[in-house]
């Protein structure tokens, strides 16, 4: 799991944020991809949702598909993941 954080065109104000950590206006990508590199959720938000929030909407959206992700053991991710309250909410979404 990570994101990225993209600058948009100057024509684009939809769903554009500002990322204050990287100083880039436009969206970010949230990403889950498996042990082989396969894409398997995506989400797009403004570049000022944090990692966190993003984190939570990309794991509700492969929790909808979870008959098709039964082997889902381990969610590597990295430092802009962190905090007691994510953890706890993978923990009680994930078990």
């Amino acid at each position: 799991m990570d994101s990225q954080t993209v600058e948009t065109g100057t024509m684009v104000s939809i769903d554009v944020g500002f990322d204050a950590g990287k100083k880039i206006k436009g969206r970010k990508r949230h990403i889950i991809i498996d042990t082989l590199g396969l894409l398997m959720v995506v989400v797009i938000t403004a570049a000022s949702v944090s990692e966190q929030a993003g984190a939570k909407q990309v794991l509700s959206k492969l929790n909808s598909i979870r008959d098709r992700m039964e082997r889902l053991i381990c969610i590597w991710a990295d430092g802009g993941y962190r905090g007691q309250d994510f953890t706890h909410w993978v923990m009680d979404a994930y078990r």
